[in-house]
C-alpha cells in the first residue's frame, strides 16, 4: 500500500469515528413497523443501516418503511406492510446476524441498505464483494423462490455533511468501486436487483412541506424528503415485480398465510401477558369504534388461548369466553387473510351459533407475525359478502398491533 493511500485510509477512518455522534441525532422510537391502507397487503423488509436506521426523523412512518408503503400501495393498489431490520452499527461482516433476529421467509421483497460505513473505512472491495456475496446468499436460502431483494447502492460518503467529506475525494470513489462490484454481483442473480440512490432533494423542508420539517426541523424536513425520495425508486422498481409474482401465484403470501404452530402462538400470548388481563381503556376505545364506524350490534378484540377464545375487549352483547369449536376467530387466525360469514346460518362450521349471523373479522399478529387473535364485528342480521369495508377493518385491526407492540399488556396488573 503507498503512503497515500495509508493517509487515505487513516483520514477516512478518522471520518468514519463521526458515525458514533449519529448515537445523538433523532431517530425513531417507535416499533420498527409501517403500513399503507389496502387489501392482500405486500410484505417487505428493509435490512441493513444508514437510511434504513431512520435517523433525523422519530417515527417509522416518516422514515424509510413509511415512505415506502405509501408510495408502493400508491403503485400497486394494494396495501403494504414494511418492517426495518436495522441498527447504526451494522457493517456488511455483520449484517447477515440481523437474520438471526427473526424468520424472513414470508416476505415478498426485502430491501438491503448498507455499505455507507464500509466505504468510510475504504473497506477493500474484495472483502466487499465477498461479505456481500454471503449477505445475498443467507437471504436467498431464508426467503421464499418468489422473494424480490434489491441492493441499494452506496450513496455519496460526501452527500452526508456531518462527514464532512470533500466532493469526489477517496471516499467518495470508493463507493464507486464498491457499487461496480455490486452491480456485477447482482447482475448474475435472477432475483435480485441492484439500484441507484436518488440525487440529493435540491427542493428545501419549507417549500416542499410548508413549515420546518412540521416539526422535526429543517434538517428533520430534509430528512423526509430524502427518504421520500429513496422510497420512490424502490418502489417504482419492486410494483412490477411484485404485481408479476401475484399473478404467477408467487408462494411467500402462501407461506405468511399458512396456519402456523399453536405452541409458538400460545407462547407469544403467555409473553404478553393478555389472557384474563383486565380490560384497558385504549383496546376498549378501538373495538368501540370498530362496531361503530363498520355499523354493526358487536364487535371484540378476541385472544385464541389454548382451548379457549376469550376476548379482551368487547362492544355490544357479547360472551367473555365461548367454547374454541364455536370460535370464528378461531377459524380467522388460520390465515393471515381477513374471514367474512354472510349469514353463519348458512354455514355448516358455525350453525350452533343461534344469535350471530353475520361476521368479519381480521386476524392480529405480533410483531414477529404471529397470530394471537382477531379484531372483529358481528350482527344478529345477515350481509352480504360485500357489506364490510375490509380496507377500515384492517386499518383498525393494525391500530390493535400498534398497541400490542406499543406496551404490552401483563396479567393481573
Amino acid at each position: 500500500m503507498s503512503l497515500v493511500s495509508q493517509a487515505a485510509r487513516l483520514v477516512a477512518r478518522s471520518r468514519y469515528r463521526l458515525v458514533d455522534d449519529l448515537a445523538a441525532s433523532p431517530r425513531p422510537d417507535d416499533a420498527p413497523h409501517a403500513h399503507a391502507p389496502g387489501v392482500d397487503p405486500d410484505r417487505v423488509l428493509v435490512l441493513g443501516n444508514g437510511p434504513a436506521v431512520g435517523w433525523g426523523v422519530r417515527s417509522h412512518d416518516l422514515a424509510l418503511p413509511g415512505h415506502l408503503a405509501r408510495k408502493l400501495s400508491a403503485l400497486t393498489g394494494r396495501g403494504a406492510d414494511v418492517d426495518a431490520l436495522a441498527a447504526p452499527s451494522v457493517t456488511i461482516a455483520t449484517a447477515r446476524d440481523l437474520l438471526s433476529v427473526r424468520s424472513i421467509r414470508d416476505y415478498d421483497a426485502v430491501v438491503v441498505v448498507v455499505g455507507l460505513s464500509d466505504a468510510l473505512r475504504l473497506l477493500p472491495v474484495e472483502r466487499w464483494s465477498a461479505d456481500l456475496c454471503a449477505l445475498l446468499g443467507a437471504i436467498d436460502e431464508e426467503t421464499d423462490p418468489s422473494c424480490h431483494v434489491v441492493v441499494m447502492a452506496v450513496h455519496a460518503p460526501s452527500s452526508v455533511p456531518k462527514f464532512t467529506v470533500p466532493v469526489g475525494g477517496h471516499a467518495d470513489q470508493h463507493a464507486e468501486l464498491m457499487n461496480e462490484a455490486a452491480r456485477e454481483l447482482c447482475a448474475g442473480r435472477d432475483r435480485t436487483h441492484f439500484l441507484l440512490p436518488p440525487a440529493p432533494p435540491t427542493a428545501t423542508a419549507r417549500e416542499v412541506l410548508g413549515t420546518p420539517g412540521r416539526g422535526t426541523g429543517d434538517d428533520g424536513g430534509r430528512q423526509v424528503l430524502r427518504y421520500a425520495d429513496w422510497a420512490a425508486g424502490q418502489a417504482g422498481l419492486l410494483a412490477p415485480l411484485l404485481d408479476a409474482e401475484l399473478e404467477r401465484g408467487g408462494t411467500a403470501r402462501s407461506t405468511r398465510h399458512a396456519p402456523q404452530d399453536e405452541a409458538v402462538r400460545l407462547e407469544a400470548i403467555r409473553e404478553l401477558g393478555l389472557l384474563d388481563s383486565p380490560h384497558e381503556q385504549r383496546f376498549d376505545e378501538l373495538v368501540e369504534r370498530a362496531r361503530v364506524l363498520l355499523g354493526t350490534q358487536g364487535a371484540a378484540f378476541s385472544v385464541i388461548g389454548d382451548g379457549r377464545h376469550w376476548n379482551k375487549a368487547i362492544s355490544g352483547a357479547s360472551q367473555l369466553e365461548l367454547p374454541i369449536a364455536d370460535s370464528f376467530c378461531a377459524h380467522t387466525i388460520r390465515s393471515g387473510r381477513p374471514l367474512v360469514v354472510p349469514d353463519a346460518w348458512n354455514d355448516a362450521r358455525f350453525v350452533s351459533h343461534p344469535s350471530v349471523r353475520f361476521y368479519a373479522g381480521h386476524p392480529i399478529e405480533t410483531a414477529e407475525g404471529v397470530r394471537i387473535g382477531a379484531l372483529c364485528v358481528v350482527d344478529a342480521e345477515p350481509r352480504s359478502g360485500d357489506g364490510v369495508d375490509l380496507v377500515l377493518l384492517r386499518e383498525l385491526a393494525m391500530q390493535v398491533q400498534r398497541e400490542l407492540r406499543a406496551t404490552p399488556a401483563v396479567a393481573g396488573a
